[in-house]
């Protein structure tokens, strides 16, 4: 394990941050000013995609798509593997925010597939590693395993029951998000 700083500088630069943050009208990827806080706080969120994505702090749909306060539903899990407490986030979206993109982006470079490539882990990671091999199969190309895990948790989102009622109530898209370029590829559907 890397230690970069002490967990007292890293609160410090988070609150400098966030002092930054409610000044600031805009941070180059969407409004982010004190008027469209209070809109949303008054009116709620209307967002018009869901990203999942891993929670790899090279990743953030926000910069990536350059969109700014109530623009993404975003759910971040590691590997982006999609569970329970994610399938009912997804669900929750999709009902009552109405939103009918989902789009599943994995990433190059991904820690937790290259964990699951390693063999097993301990305690909760390994639940992450183990379901991520459950995708990956024999597959042992760290790409390939990143795309194969996206797909698996696209086939496991159709599982949905809200989505199995009604199949065309969302979109449901494979991305590979390609960490040295910034650069989303959308893959191809499985179908």
């Amino acid at each position: 394990m890397i230690k970069s700083i002490s967990a007292d500088k890293a609160l410090e630069w988070l609150i400098e941050g966030n002092n930054d943050y409610i000044d600031a009208k805009t941070n180059h990827h969407g409004d982010i000013s004190h008027e469209k806080r209070v809109h949303l706080h008054h009116h709620g969120q209307n967002p018009f995609a869901v990203v999942i994505c891993c929670s790899d702090s090279r990743v953030i749909p926000e910069n990536i798509f350059m969109k700014g306060l109530g623009d993404l539903f975003v759910i971040r899990l590691a590997g982006n593997v999609v569970g329970d407490f994610a399938m009912g986030s997804i669900e929750y979206a999709i009902e009552h925010l109405g939103i009918e993109l989902v789009l599943v982006m994995g990433h190059t470079q991904c820690g937790a597939v290259h964990a699951a490539l390693e063999g097993s882990h301990d305690h909760y990671i390994g639940q992450i590693t183990t379901e991520i091999q459950k995708a990956i199969g024999r597959v042992k190309n760290p790409l390939k395993a990143t795309i194969r895990n996206t797909y698996n948790s696209v086939e496991k989102i159709k599982t949905s029951p809200l989505l199995q009622k009604d199949k065309d109530r969302a979109k449901i898209v494979p991305a590979l998000y390609h960490t040295q370029t910034g650069k989303v590829e959308i893959l191809k559907n499985m179908d």
